[in-house]
Formats: C-alpha cells, sequence, structure tokens
C-alpha cells in the first residue's frame, strides 16, 4: 500500500503541472498572432487594392491612370488566383474586414 505522504506528494506535483501548464499558456499563448507568409502576402495585396480603389472611388478601370489600373488588375489577379484558393472564407473575410477598419480608422 502507497503510503499517505507519498500519495500527497505525488498529488502535489500533478497539481502544480497543472497549474504551471495553465499559467505558461496563458503567459505564451501558441498559435495567437502568428501569421503565414501567404496570409501576409494577401494582407498586403489587400491594403495596395483597397488604397487603389479608394483613391479612384466610383471611377471606372478605364477612366484610371494606366499604371494604377495595370497594378489593380495585377493585384486581382493575386487574390483571385493565390489567397482566394489557398486561404479559408473565414481568413479572407479577416483580411478584408482588417482592411477597410485599418484604412477607415486612418481617413478619420
Amino acid at each position: 500500500m502507497v503510503s499517505p505522504i507519498l500519495f500527497a506528494a505525488a498529488a502535489t506535483a500533478v497539481v502544480a503541472a497543472v497549474f504551471g501548464s495553465v499559467a505558461l499558456s496563458s503567459l505564451a499563448p501558441v498559435g495567437d498572432g502568428i501569421v503565414s507568409p501567404i496570409e501576409q502576402e494577401c494582407m498586403d495585396v489587400a491594403r495596395q487594392g483597397f488604397a487603389i480603389h479608394s483613391a479612384y472611388q466610383g471611377m471606372m478601370l478605364e477612366d484610371m491612370p494606366v499604371d494604377d489600373a495595370r497594378l489593380l488588375l495585377k493585384l486581382d489577379d493575386v487574390w483571385m488566383n493565390r489567397c482566394v484558393p489557398a486561404l479559408p472564407p473565414h481568413v479572407i473575410i479577416e483580411i478584408a474586414d482588417g482592411v477597410e477598419k485599418d484604412f477607415s480608422s486612418r481617413s478619420e
């Protein structure tokens, strides 16, 4: 039979390990704030595209300056062929919402 002192020591070690694990995970959350390279690229593409759309609000593509129109077409191509297929829908929506909120907070 296990002595009560040994049992108490083992129980204390288990409780300390659980509390230590909880404390460490709350101090250094795993996975939060980590952005993959494709997510970062897509955020950059979305920011650039949104800036161009905002600068030429209501204009047709053919009415925009040629360089900006070409850049917008290139960004659209990257967004549709690289970002949309590679990222889950909720990440796409988070990127779009984040860019719009970031842009609107700068313009206020």
